[in-house]
């Protein structure tokens, strides 16, 4: 009798990348020391939004649904923690859990009350909904408006964290180091969950409402039920990356700039170079559109620009027009179509 259900991937094929990327992640310190130590904050930030991206990824991806409104419930992950301990005094670690929790019960509700909506619609929905959010923690004085809240308290790891430097086999790791694994290491548990995900019977159920709601209903799939999880799951992802920018990252303070309208635009920009359809093009997405922000303000800092707005959009409008008339799926499944081909020209001339 055959099974409803396709083969499951082995367990090696599906912890390989992420092994690699841990590899790749330890490495890395190595080519950052003396006046590019710069890099490891940068690799840090590209961790942050990985998670946020990889949420992306399941919404917009695998369940065909926009939304632009991601950077609220990023902010959510982090102002309430903050809120909680600069106005409330809570601890650290209630105050977080509260936050992720508390997001996930808002995106809950409002995922239940937009995503009826299709297209253009749900795409604007989502928008008002993050641009509403982010306004309201810049405006609010218990949010310190635009002054933001200084003077929070870090995650530490037991002291780990808060050490200026370890040494472990003889290796020094500097505290910037130690943030970077502990981000990255967020970061590989939260995909080693989506893909477990996406191999599952629910993320074949997930593909299945992308390719045709109505006849995934007719097969039985609560569409809107799974949709709405979905949303949730991908917002609990955003607070999460909120939880480690504002406690791991920002270094005791944390201010609105970083959650304002055009970070909504960058994660969807995440997102559709490196793949709308596969998690580790978020991981790509994420740190490609990352890196090239900072050589572009690196860049105009060299030749004294007062504004690289203008020029990081030009440059990303370049990338995405190309991405979409060389690959429309993305740039991950765009190389695996390529090295296919290439093997497969490979094994018919021998």
């Amino acid at each position: 009798m055959m099974s409803k259900y396709p083969t499951p991937k082995p367990l090696w094929k599906l912890y390989i990348g992420p092994m690699v990327m841990a590899a790749i992640v330890a490495g890395f310190p190595a080519l950052a020391h003396g006046r590019y130590e710069y890099l490891l904050d940068l690799a840090q930030l590209c961790g942050i939004y990985v998670i946020i991206v990889c949420g992306l990824t399941l919404l917009m991806g695998y369940t065909g649904q926009v939304s632009l409104g991601h950077a609220g419930f990023y902010a959510l992950g982090a102002y309430i923690p903050a809120v909680l301990i600069d106005s409330f005094h809570w601890p650290l670690f209630p105050a977080i859990l509260t936050g992720i929790i508390g997001t996930a019960i808002i995106s809950f509700f409002i995922g239940g009350s937009i995503l009826r909506l299709k297209g253009n619609h749900l795409a604007l929905a989502t928008l008002a909904v993050g641009y509403i959010i982010s306004q309201a923690l810049s405006k609010f004085p218990i949010t310190h408006g635009a002054d933001g809240i200084p003077g929070l308290p870090e995650i530490t790891c037991f002291g780990l964290l808060s050490r200026s430097e370890l040494h472990i086999f003889g290796m020094a790791l500097t505290q910037p180091t130690l943030k970077l694994y502990f981000i990255w290491l967020v970061v590989t548990a939260c995909i080693i969950w989506a893909i477990q995900l996406c191999e599952s019977p629910g993320g074949r159920s997930l593909r299945a409402i992308h390719g045709d709601e109505s006849a995934a209903e007719s097969l039985g799939i609560n569409a809107f039920s799974l949709k709405v999880k979905v949303f949730a799951a991908s917002c609990v992802l955003a607070a999460i990356a909120g939880v480690m920018y504002a406690f791991v990252h920002a270094s005791g303070y944390l201010g609105p700039e970083e959650f304002g309208l055009m970070m909504n635009v960058q994660l969807v920009m995440m997102v559709v170079i490196g793949g709308m359809g596969s998690i580790w093009g978020s991981v790509a997405g994420g740190v490609i559109v990352t890196a090239l922000m900072e050589i572009i303000n690196l860049t105009g800092r060299a030749m004294h620009l007062a504004d690289t707005s203008r020029v990081e959009s030009l440059v990303f409008g370049i990338i995405l027009g190309l991405i979409l008339i060389l690959s429309p799926s993305g740039l991950i499944p765009g190389l695996k179509r390529l090295t296919s081909r290439a093997m497969n020209l490979v094994i018919r001339q021998t």
